[in-house]
């Protein structure tokens, strides 16, 4: 009795689910794609995928079904995308901008990543604000500084062993990311808080725990009931600098034993505009805290993590590749104003670097887009069509930036190659959601790999990198190198 109710019900879910979807299996007959089962559809496709094995599973799935495909997992449609025509298309179309990240609707829900579609244009324009030309002369002042600052870290491992770049590296950003947009530095309870929820939703990706929002609340309460009290730590943090600022006050040594001025440099009260102050003074529509708060998430997070990855990257990288390290040696005396100071605009060859490290390893692997609406498209190869309403797009960076047809031998680090043409890359978007703070990140990873450069050899000591897919692009045995001072 029991096994005839449990068909019966399946049966029943079945049909239901194959009548709700019936629309869209009309639109996407032309795409290939995995055998879909009753009611599961591809779910066997998803079930052992892990961040180790992410790689190898979706070069050969790309190779058996096309760099255009369908996936059905129950009644969610998704669209692994691997095809520059195609996602060209898509990222630089004006009505398809919703990401569709709910993984960490919870954290950054309401910031610039997750924002309504209709409130993106405002947020998109008040964080490039910040990035306006004369804030940015501050900016690079605070890089330098915090160069200073990552270079005594790195002289205490610089010994000859071997280390993980990681660990140095990502502290350094974090702290810079924090005072480029909250205007003071992370005391230690701050920061120990914002990448102990990092790591908690790094593990959680690609988990079938956090397949779904029901999922995750049933099987993992006590993950859940610490991510929220991260999340609250946090804004609560940034709500009480909110306040602050408001009342006209300049943030004291301690903020609830959060956030801290910089005692070891501090900052006269008008040094540099932050992301806080400019969403606080916006006059055009004024923002609530929560809105606030998701926004200096949302940056801080994005910040660390992608600025975090590809630096770590280009170190392994340059100190693999004797004669590109020695070629940035040569062009960094050459721009050298005075100590430590360097003219970025005469550093072509060191951005072309930061570029191909940002091609070879994309720090955000994979950009999405949630259809609102049917999207039209045009192919060379697979024609004219429409990818229904309520798929969710998935870009494969890696795979598209590896592409044979696209860069001669492009599975090889190569210095140069953007010297002489400008990349075409979609590390930062295209469109209307590309990001805003391009220029910014770039200056960045030019000063910090400046200051590594000048001062230390980098050696290609410790194991080959084994690449994961933990939100970011990562190693998951560190970035292993080792140092000695020039």
């Amino acid at each position: 009795m029991i096994l005839t109710t449990t068909f019966v019900c399946f049966c029943l879910a079945s049909a239901f689910n194959y009548f709700r979807t019936r629309r869209q299996r009309s639109r996407i007959r032309n795409l290939k794609g995995p055998f879909t089962w009753p009611l599961l559809g591809s779910m066997h496709k998803l079930v052992f995928l892990q961040p180790k094995s992410f790689f190898k599973r979706s070069a050969e799935y790309l190779q058996k079904y096309g760099s255009l495909s369908r996936c059905w997992v129950f009644h969610r449609l998704f669209i692994p995308l691997a095809d520059l025509e195609l996602a060209r298309q898509l990222l630089e179309s004006e009505k398809h901008l919703e990401t569709g990240y709910e993984l960490m609707r919870d954290w950054l829900g309401g910031g610039i990543l997750m924002c309504e579609q209709d409130k993106w244009q405002q947020r998109h324009g008040l964080i490039s604000g910040l990035f306006r030309k004369e804030n940015m002369d501050s900016l690079v002042e605070l890089c330098r500084q915090q160069a200073e600052q990552l270079q005594q870290k790195l002289l205490e491992r610089a010994d000859g062993s071997e280390f993980n770049a990681w660990d140095i590296v990502s502290p350094s950003v974090l702290d810079l990311i924090v005072r480029t947009t909250c205007g003071v530095s992370p005391s230690e309870d701050y920061a120990k808080n914002f990448l102990d929820l990092t790591e908690l939703y790094r593990k959680r990706f690609l988990s079938l725990q956090s397949a779904n929002r029901f999922n995750y609340w049933l099987s993992s309460p006590f993950m859940r009931r610490r991510q929220n009290k991260l999340i609250k730590r946090l804004n609560e943090e940034h709500k009480d600098l909110i306040n602050r600022y408001r009342q006209g006050q300049q943030p004291k040594v301690k903020i609830s034993e959060g956030l801290v001025v910089d005692q070891s440099k501090p900052l006269p009260p008008k040094w540099h505009e932050s992301l806080l102050q400019i969403l606080l003074e916006n006059q055009d529509q004024e923002l609530t805290d929560q809105e606030i708060c998701a926004e200096l998430n949302t940056c801080n997070y994005l910040g660390f993590l992608l600025c975090s990855s590809a630096l770590s990257f280009a170190l392994v990288s340059i100190a693999r590749n004797p004669s590109v390290q020695q070629r940035c040696l040569e062009e960094l005396r050459q721009a050298q104003i005075k100590d430590q100071v360097w003219n970025l605009e005469k550093l072509p060859y060191l951005e072309a670097v930061v570029q191909e490290t940002l091609r070879l390893y994309p720090p955000q692997v994979i950009v999405g887009r949630q259809l609102k609406q049917d999207f039209s498209y045009t192919h060379s190869v697979v024609g004219d069509a429409d990818l229904p309403f309520g798929s969710e797009i998935y870009i494969n960076l890696y795979k598209l930036q590896r592409n044979e047809s696209r860069y001669a031998k492009a599975n090889h680090f190569q210095g140069d190659r953007f010297m002489d043409s400008p990349p075409e890359l979609l590390s930062y978007s295209l469109g209307p959601r590309s990001c805003p703070a391009r220029k910014f990140s770039l200056k960045l990873m030019k000063i910090l790999l400046a200051t590594i450069l000048t001062n230390f050899e980098l050696l290609p000591y410790g194991d080959e990198l084994r690449l994961d897919l933990r939100l970011v692009l990562g190693s998951s045995n560190g970035f292993q190198l080792a140092l000695k001072p020039r």
